[in-house]
């Protein structure tokens, strides 16, 4: 009823509104159309004026250019009239006075025209004669004052436009205030009878929705606990049992019917007694116990490791009633913890064992490395002293095959005492300590460049390092090898004929600075790019390639020992790029 009764004043302020908009629309054209005849009457009296003033330049002067304003008048004031009159539709009494002044402006430009006629003649004295007679001026005073009757008129009717006006909105505002006013309170009253329907609607949906709610989680519970492999256990503050879910059957062998009503005690040995009366005290007092590791009885009379929480159920009104005892049987996990303890007690022994041989062989390597260094190198160094001093003391008799043979000798020496010293420095990586440090990208290439010096002029290598190449944490007698490896083989593999090219840059990025160094060499098949940093890996014989194949091999050992990886991207025939990643130090 109240919102039919706030639609109808809503629609009736609504009309009012309209009306009265309608109402002031009106007006408000009437009142536009009023200053329109004020605005076209004074134009009219305006044109009048100049073309009177040109005639009487033009009159004095003879200069045709004051004649301007008077031909704009002859073409303009017939329009202007027009739109006067137009104005003033509807309204007898200022067409009239139109008329009138239509009339008059005709009589003054015929009197211009006649004087200006006589004048162009030569004839000044009749053309003066004609303005003194005084007509023109009685006439423009008529026009003047027809002119000053519109605006007088239009004045009028503007302020009683505006009044009416003044008078249509406030009346309409009030109306409509007033309705708008009995609407919104009428509104305001079904809104909030409507909406107390609702929030009772509301209230009794909710309290059916917890009510379901309530029913659909204590479904849940139950088919949680019936469906739980752990024991569930009711009991209230005496310590009897209420509950017993088929976990606790499974765990402690006794059937519901055997357990219910009965004491908790049921399942505790007794040398555990007092723990029950600690729980019970803190269940009294709304405590709750959590997780504790303890020791129940079964009904065939096993001891059984189980992890119990207790914790207090309490009525609608926040009473403790009873508990809930959950007990998770933890046998095995107890067995494989007491396994687990003896394994570890084994592999520390195992490992102090096997930690004294690896010292043990360590030293034995150390001993082994010092015999090859000294006592292997001994007998190559006097194979090839003895190769040379037999080439130089008795070529002539040797001939040109002993010649050879002997030279053989030396280079197999040379290349003997070479794999020797690399696979020394491949030992002492893997078993020396490296203690990084902040270190400089471009101090150690120059390093390793310096090294290869005779090499890059050798084979007139063109070497073109990019810096800054930054810092990084490295090991520099290590770092120096990896670079000194790879700078070696890219000088080293490239085709016979063509210069060496090689360029080194690096680039950062998550903390760690990747090394390039790319080369115009043979570069490697995709199929053969893993094997090359293994240990005597070789791609091309020595005759053609000298070398012992361990250079890359201690490439990747020593990045790796130092925290970093080293890689290559290549195609055959079209050079490589070599690089490593380490660890980016702090500028």
């Amino acid at each position: 009823m109240l919102l039919a009764l706030a639609s109808v004043l809503v629609v009736g302020a609504a009309v009012l509104s309209y009306r009265s908009a309608v109402n002031v629309r009106d007006t408000a054209a009437e009142a536009t159309s009023a200053q329109r005849v004020q605005q076209e009457a004074r134009t009219v009296l305006g044109l009048v004026t100049d073309a009177e003033t040109g005639q009487r330049g033009y009159l004095l002067t003879g200069n045709a250019a004051y004649l301007q304003p008077y031909e704009r008048a002859v073409v303009a004031l017939p329009e202007t009239i027009e739109r006067v009159r137009s104005a003033t539709r509807g309204r007898p009494e200022q067409q009239r006075r139109v008329d009138d002044l239509q009339v008059m402006l005709g009589q003054k430009l015929a009197e211009l025209k006649a004087t200006v006629v006589v004048r162009r003649r030569g004839d000044v004295d009749a053309a003066l004669g004609i303005v003194r007679t005084g007509e023109g001026q009685a006439l423009m005073d008529r026009i003047r004052e027809g002119v000053g009757a519109l605006v007088d008129d239009a004045s009028r009717e503007l302020d009683q436009r505006r009044e009416e006006t003044v008078r249509a909105t406030r009346q309409a505002s009030h109306v409509t205030i007033g309705a708008l006013v009995l609407a919104i309170a009428a509104t305001s009253v079904a809104l909030v009878m409507i909406v107390a329907e609702v929030r009772g609607r509301e209230r009794e949906r909710a309290a059916r929705a917890q009510q379901l709610a309530r029913e659909e989680l204590a479904e849940r519970l139950a088919a949680i606990v019936e469906s739980s492999d752990d024991a569930i256990v009711g009991k209230d503050l005496e310590g009897t049992i209420t509950s017993w879910n088929p976990g606790a059957e499974r765990i402690f062998g006794y059937p519901a019917r055997e357990a219910i009503g009965r004491p908790i005690t049921l399942i505790i040995p007794s040398d555990r007694l007092a723990e029950e009366d600690l729980v019970l005290a803190r269940l009294r007092r709304g405590e709750r116990t959590d997780h504790f590791d303890t020791i129940r009885q079964t009904k065939d009379g096993r001891l059984i490791d189980v992890s119990v929480a207790v914790s207090p159920i309490r009525n609608a009104g926040g009473t403790v009633t009873g508990a809930s005892k959950i007990a998770r049987d933890i046998t095995e996990r107890k067995r494989a913890e007491a396994e687990l303890k003896q394994l570890y007690e084994t592999l520390e022994e195992r490992v102090a064992e096997r930690t004294q041989q690896l010292a043990e062989i360590n030293a034995e390597l150390d001993a082994f490395g010092y015999t090859v260094s000294h006592d292997l190198r001994a007998p190559l160094r006097a194979m090839d002293g003895f190769a040379k001093a037999l080439a130089e003391d008795y070529g002539d008799t040797l001939g040109p095959r002993g010649r050879d043979y002997a030279g053989r000798i030396v280079q197999a020496a040379q290349r003997m005492d070479l794999l020797i010293q690399d696979l020394l420095a491949y030992s002492r990586l893997s078993r020396e300590e490296l203690r990084p440090q902040p270190l400089d990208l471009g101090d150690v290439v120059r390093d390793a460049l310096q090294t290869l010096e005779a090499d890059i002029r050798a084979r007139s290598a063109s070497i073109d390092v990019v810096e800054p190449l930054g810092p990084v944490m490295a090991h520099r007698e290590t770092l120096r090898n990896v670079l000194t490896n790879l700078l070696s083989n890219a000088i080293k593999f490239v085709t016979p004929g063509i210069g060496p090219r090689v360029r080194v840059w690096s680039e950062s990025r998550d903390r760690v600075a990747r090394l390039w160094v790319e080369d115009n060499g043979i570069g490697i098949d995709p199929r053969y790019q893993a094997g090359i940093f293994r240990v005597f890996e070789r791609l091309h014989g020595v005759e053609v390639y000298p070398g012992t194949g361990i250079g890359l091999a201690i490439v990747r050992r020593g990045t790796e020992r130092m925290g970093g990886r080293a890689g290559v991207q290549s195609t055959a025939g079209a050079g490589a790029r070599f690089w490593i990643e380490l660890p980016a130090a702090r500028r």
